[in-house]
């Protein structure tokens, strides 16, 4: 497949492995290849670019090939088919003929033996048929390989170090091959040819190997070795016939820098050198000529060059003691320098390192010491010592490594150990650090014995000992902890020091108490002890709860009953005493027993007893109750007053009334009812309790309200009193809302409640420091001189003659930003029929959109000729602008904020028009020292007319005179020559002539001639000659052209009646047979 267009199809690069491994055993002929390779990529076609189109996958072919490509096809399917159904019938038949054939040295094998095994062959007259077919189509098959093997070497373009560039054409013949017939006329321009390359860089008795299949004319090689010969060739498939290789190429990559060295290795160093060698690099095809070998000097900034030479080590001389120093290495050759290496640090000998400082206890436990030291540059081991006292053997090393830090276990626990450290490199050792002393921590102490009492036993107190533990864990017990409990509860601290006794007092009476202690050392805390019970003295018991009425008194008894005191002293309750106080203040015990209620009898109606109780245990009686005041049975009381009501506020209202007289009842509650009208039906309760005032809160302002209250339940009401609630401030504003404009806001809310006073006006507040009230109860604000695109907080209040009501819930207004203003439009380029603006400074991120509108002079209103986001618009390029005419201009803004103003209207004018160019005029009627000169005329342009300006230059001089200023063409005169025999250029130009001047177009293209020269006289016999020298002339390419056509015609047309004679002769023979 071959590109349509003048550019060849830019191949993919072709990735060849590094080193160009060949395949082992690839034959040195080239057979037919083999499927590419992994790393290998085949050629692909580029996307499409302007000017240059893909390589089409389809073409179109005139009746005669495509039916000379199906015949061919049609023949080896055939021949396929007959083969196979041969070799089943008979095994003595003739092979079929397999396009696919092996190739010795790039030519088909057993082709010539299966032909004259097939001629040879005996059978019918259908098998000659047969195998005079099969016979033509090997022939046939033949000389289209020999066709395929007539491609040329591939050339070699865009060498590069690492790459080359191949092209090739298709296979054509020879001359001399088609002169002898040996090739048929067959066009392969329109079949499916693929293409193989096969490179070597061994020569031509390398081994090759297969890079490339496809069907594209060129490919590139990639991933070349700089300064390397390759031999690269070429085979061509055509379907499954394939050619034999072309001649080899060979080209040599040129070299270039060398690869990046490996860093160089350090041999040999002492205090003040460091000695350097390294391998060589690939050199890729040119000799490394010196190395470039640089160091930092030790002060880890700028590389300094320090070695420039051919050779492959180097001293470094005059270094400081131990100091590191980086070094780079890079190879140079006649192409150039190298990358340089990896960064390398090498560092001079040193001195042994100084005294260290001494361990550090970072951690101590009960058996082990974390020791931790510093590392300074010199240091690169460490030793440490440690002596155990108790042993008496002195230092011993412990620990030898790099670690800056040693955890020693197994050691005692509260025992006292002796450090020393010392710093080793290669150098030497240090001096032993200064001693240390570190101390390990001690055990955790054992649980001590249980505590015991000492003395006598008290009511709130006692006295307990405890013993110190039987082991201490190496260190002197510093703290004793003493925990008690009660009833189940839990342990509470109530001791913690170093005796070894305490006083527990402040206790409960014949209570039992859980004591345990426990011990504290620098060890740690130990366990508890087993746990000590110690029961107290029991008391007399507490006051009991006053005794209370036990149902509805009567006039004359009562059921009294009364609960148990809180403590009992210890002892169980043995019995309770009731005392009773009478009217008269007489006392006298009424009851005596274990129960816990009884019944008094014998009372007066209406009066007031006091009762007492008290309990007994085996300590004795506890103290008497409180006292209880008991009435008992009397009638119900009278009818109260009127409450008095008293304002305190517009929403408050204090009502207040006096206790009737009882009649020895005792008044239980009091039932407030409040009204707004003197209506039964509309009196609600407000108030159900004793208490002889009430405070009636969230009334409405402005507004009557009745009262009347009623004492217990069933008893008379009493009269009721009214109070009239004084204005309040309006109720709060609700549902703000807002419009907004670029530097305004118009609020609107809904009207509040009054609360009894008019509402004279309103105060908004604008971002908390901006107040405006309104000129008076209107809903709506404008809030005026804002800044566009920011964010208000505004709340809104009401205002009456009380006083100004509460603000409104804060609410946001967001002021909308402005519009873009209108860029400035400039006139960057001016024609005769168009007009180039530009607005802008080419910039546009936040995607703004321009309207340019013009007004044309025959018009009165602005036409829209451009919307978008550019900066740039050639007015014209849609409708043609009219010359030397003046348009207004006008251009605007927008975005998502709006659209802005329009700008000024600008005028531009478009510039007159010149006439368009000629054509190259024609010459005729040349003659020896004239001619014609003939060309189109140009349309003409508005009004004004036009004249030509004929110029003529001899060829040799190049220098165009004016000849001739026409007005028409059919002034034209013949033009007259000095010279004749001399090859001449005549161009002409238009002339427009307007009110302006003269507007000179473009030339034409020049049109050439020469004129004859003079006829010399000769003699009749030189005539003869010369006529006949004439007549010898060679024949043109376009005669050639028709003398070919006429031959294939004839060709062909012989071919159609052999083949028919032949068709005919087949058919007649049938019937025979």
């Amino acid at each position: 497949m071959v590109s349509t267009n003048s550019t060849p199809p830019i191949p993919m690069p072709v990735q060849v492995p590094p080193g160009h491994g060949l395949a082992p055993g690839f034959p040195p002929h080239f057979g037919p290849s083999n499927p590419l390779q992994t790393g290998v990529m085949a050629h692909v076609s580029p996307p499409a670019q302007p000017g240059h189109s893909p390589p089409p996958h389809s073409f179109h072919k005139d009746e005669r090939t495509q039916r000379q490509y199906n015949k061919l096809k049609k023949k080896l399917e055939q021949k396929q088919m007959r083969g196979e159904t041969l070799s089943i019938g008979s095994s003595q038949s003739t092979p079929p003929v397999s396009p696919r054939r092996e190739l010795v040295n790039g030519m088909r094998r057993g082709g010539k033996d299966r032909l004259i095994s097939g001629r040879s062959s005996v059978g019918t007259s259908e098998d000659g048929e047969e195998s005079s077919s099969v016979q033509d189509e090997e022939e046939e098959a033949n000389l289209i390989i020999e066709r395929l093997s007539m491609v040329k070497s591939p050339v070699v373009s865009e060498l590069t170090p690492r790459s080359a560039l191949l092209h090739w054409v298709q296979p054509e013949p020879s001359s001399d091959a088609c002169m002898e017939g040996k090739v048929a006329d067959i066009d392969l321009s329109e079949a499916g040819l693929r293409y193989e390359v096969l490179l070597s860089d061994k020569g031509k008795e390398g081994k090759y190997k297969s890079i490339y299949n496809g069907v594209y004319l060129s490919c590139r090689i990639q991933d070349l070795r700089p300064g390397t010969e390759y031999s690269v060739c070429l085979q061509v498939h055509c379907d499954e016939l394939t050619g034999s290789a072309s001649e080899p190429t060979t080209f040599v990559t040129p070299p270039c820098e060398p690869d990046t060295p490996l860093p160089p290795k350090m041999f040999s160093r002492s205090r003040t050198h460091l000695s350097l060698r390294w391998n060589a690099p690939v050199d890729n095809g040119s000799q490394i000529t010196q190395y470039i070998l640089e160091f930092d000097e030790g002060k880890g900034k700028d590389f300094v060059e320090v070695y420039k030479n051919r050779g492959k080590q180097h001293k470094v001389m005059k270094l400081q003691d131990s100091t590191c120093y980086r070094f780079r290495l890079a190879a140079v050759n006649e192409c150039g320098k190298s990358t340089y290496s990896d960064v390398v640090q090498f560092s001079t000998s040193g001195s042994p390192p100084a005294q260290p400082a001494a361990p550090v206890l970072k951690e101590a436990s009960v058996t082990s010491l974390h020791l931790a030291w510093q590392r300074r540059p010199n240091d690169e081991e460490f030793t440490l010592q440690m002596d155990d006292m108790e042993s008496g053997h002195g230092f011993l090393p412990i620990y030898s490594g790099k670690e800056q830090y040693y955890i020693r276990d197994g050691l005692h626990r509260h025992t006292l150990y002796k450090f020393r450290l010392r710093a080793v490199n290669e150098e030497g050792s240090s001096q032993w650090s200064d001693e240390v002393c570190y101390r390990t921590l001690p055990g955790r102490p054992a649980a001590p014995p249980r505590p015991s009492l000492k003395g006598r036993i008290f009511s709130q107190g006692f006295k307990v000992k405890w013993e110190p533990p039987s082991d201490r864990g190496g260190a002197d017990i510093t703290t004793y902890v003493l925990e008690m409990r009660h009833s189940g509860r839990a342990f509470e601290e109530v001791y913690r020091g170093p005796d070894t006794e305490y006083i527990c007092d402040r206790l409960m009476p014949g209570t039992t108490y859980d004591l345990r202690v426990s011990c504290i050392s620098a060890g740690g805390h130990s366990e508890r002890s087993d746990i000590c019970h110690i029961t107290t003295e029991p008391v007399c018991p507490r006051q009991c709860p006053p005794p209370r009425a036990h149902g509805k008194p009567r006039a004359t008894s009562l059921a009294l009953k009364w609960g148990p005191p809180e403590y009992d002293g210890g002892a169980p309750i043995q019995e309770f005493e009731v005392m009773m106080t009478s009217p008269d203040l007489t006392r006298e015990v009424v009851f005596k027993g274990n129960s816990v209620e009884c019944a008094v009898t014998d009372l007066s109606p209406g009066q007031v007893y006091v009762f007492q109780v008290r309990a007994f245990n085996r300590a004795g009686a506890g103290p008497w109750s409180e006292k209880s005041e008991i009435v008992s049975g009397a009638a119900p009381p009278n009818t109260p007053e009127a409450p008095v009501a008293q304002c305190r506020s517009a929403h408050t209202v204090l009502v207040q009334w006096e206790e009737p007289p009882n009649n020895g009842a005792i008044v239980t509650d009091y039932r407030l009812e409040m009204s707004s009208s003197e209506e039964e039906q509309d009196y609600n309760t407000v108030f159900h309790g004793l208490a002889t005032s009430y405070e009636a809160k969230g009334l409405t302002p402005a507004m009557p309200y009745y009262f009347r209250v009623q004492c217990c339940v069933g008893s008379a009401i009493s009269p009721s009193s009214m109070v009239l609630t004084p204005p309040a401030t309006p109720a709060v504003v609700t549902n703000v809302r807002y419009t907004a404009t670029h530097t305004s806001l118009i609020l609107m809310w809904n009207e509040p409640t009054a609360n009894g006073s008019p509402i004279l006006h309103y105060n908004i507040e604008i971002g908390g420091d901006r107040i405006e009230s309104s000129a008076g109860p209107d809903l709506q604000h404008a809030v005026e001189s804002l800044q566009p695109d920011t964010t208000y907080k505004c709340r809104v209040q009401a205002v009456n003659g009380v006083g100004p009501g509460p603000f409104s819930a804060p609410m946001k207004a967001v002021t909308p930003a402005l519009p873009p203003a209108a860029p400035r439009l400039e006139c960057v380029g001016v024609g005769h029929n168009y007009l180039k603006l530009k607005w802008g400074d080419g910039r546009n991120p936040n995607f703004t959109q321009y309207h340019l509108e013009m007004q044309a002079p025959w018009s009165k209103e602005f036409q829209t000729v451009y919307q978008g986001n550019g900066h740039t618009y050639k007015v014209g390029c849609k409708v043609r602008l009219q010359e030397l005419t003046t348009f207004r201009f006008r251009i605007c803004a927008a975005n998502d904020d709006g659209q802005g103003d329009w700008s000024e209207p600008v005028e531009y004018s478009t510039c007159i028009a010149l006439p368009p160019s000629l054509k190259a005029p024609r010459i005729c009627e040349i003659q020896q020292r004239s001619c014609v000169v003939e060309w189109a005329p140009c349309k003409p342009i508005g009004s004004d007319p036009l004249q030509y300006q004929v110029q003529l230059a001899r060829v040799r001089d190049q220098d165009y005179k004016q000849v001739q200023l026409l007005l028409k063409i059919s002034d034209m005169q013949p033009l007259i020559f000095i010279k004749n025999g001399t090859e001449y250029h005549v161009r002409v130009c238009p002339i427009r002539q307007a009110a302006s001047g003269d507007l000179m177009g473009a030339y034409s293209p020049p049109g050439s001639f020469s004129t004859t020269a003079l006829e010399p006289t000769v003699s009749p016999s030189m005539r003869n000659t010369s006529s006949q020298a004439i007549e010898r002339k060679p024949l043109t390419d376009q005669q050639w052209a028709a003398i070919i056509v006429a031959g294939f015609t004839i060709f062909a047309l012989m071919i159609a009646m052999v083949v028919q004679q032949v068709v005919l002769w087949s058919k007649r023979s049938q019937p025979d047979s």
